[in-house]
């Protein structure tokens, strides 16, 4: 159902907090700490699980994509000719496989920054606390690029619909959609987030379900309608056969039956020239009862 994409190195705890509240609710959560198959490439199993969701979740924190002391996790820093950044290449393939109609959702989480104090810490403001990268680098990261290529093939999907992203349209494109602000204490900072998900999920599901119970019922109407045609047509054919059947047994009857009751007939003299009618009537009286 859902896909945690985030920063291992700065916000698995907040994945795991959404990944224990999201399954015990019910519902299927990809995360690579319980989700990535031993042995299994990285991109390949991300990839994978990205295409099994209907909602990505993208976690984004200062420490994520704006990080004063750690350049990779800057998005601001990013160059042309910059490794391959699996957050980014996250966000770049999500928006294309929403352009193919595979995930339904982009849900994007903006984390304030934590601050510890008294009452158990709480979550500041993602925008007014500075959070969010000021992205003035409008460069597409080739490897990235290159990355969403070589999985779209693996995928058999071909080449993208959509076309070079650079960082901040990426970003852009990712907050577009409406997701949800954490901040507040931290007891209840995620909440929001959870009922979010859940509800789109569960319309998401109960969506399917009315659509399958929709074909299920056309398709049984179609094959009553074709039922009724084949009845229709065996109906016919079987009116037509008693047709047949009365033109040849009619003469037979006619003349087996005495005109005149104190008239004996000679059988004999008919019997030969009804020999070949009598075939055909039972022939025809065999294939009705065949057809009930």
């Amino acid at each position: 159902d859902v896909f945690l994409s985030y920063r291992v190195q700065s916000d698995v705890k907040h994945a795991e907090i959404l990944y224990d509240k999201l399954t015990s609710a019910g519902l299927k959560v990809w995360w690579d700490k319980k989700s990535l198959m031993p042995g299994v490439p990285w991109k390949q199993g991300f990839c994978d699980g990205m295409v099994k969701s209907l909602v990505f979740l993208p976690l984004l924190s200062r420490e994520a994509i704006n990080s004063s002391s750690v350049e990779k996790q800057n998005f601001s820093l990013l160059s042309r000719s910059s490794q391959c950044d699996n957050v980014l290449l996250e966000h770049r393939l999500a928006l294309e496989l929403v352009e193919r109609g595979i995930i339904m959702n982009i849900y994007p989480v903006l984390i304030g920054d934590f601050v510890d104090d008294a009452h158990g810490g709480s979550y500041t403001d993602y925008f007014a606390s500075g959070c969010h990268p000021q992205l003035t680098n409008a460069v597409i990261v080739e490897s990235v690029e290159h990355a969403l290529q070589e999985q779209l093939n693996r995928l058999c999907f071909g080449t993208p619909l959509l076309d070079e992203q650079t960082v901040p349209v990426v970003l852009d494109s990712i907050l577009k959609n409406q997701g949800c602000l954490v901040d507040g204490p931290q007891e209840s900072a995620f909440d929001s987030v959870m009922n979010d998900v859940i509800l789109m999920v569960r319309q998401k599901r109960a969506a399917d379900e009315l659509l399958n119970g929709k074909l299920n019922i056309s398709s049984r109407n179609l094959n009553d309608d074709k039922n009724k045609t084949v009845l229709y047509k065996r109906n016919s054919l079987v009116e037509k056969d008693m047709d047949d059947l009365a033109t040849i047994v009619e003469p037979f009857v006619e003349a087996f039956t005495p005109r005149d009751p104190n008239q004996q007939l000679s059988q004999s003299a008919k019997k030969s020239d009804l020999t070949d009618d009598m075939s055909k009537a039972t022939m025809l009286v065999e294939a009705f009862n065949d057809e009930f």
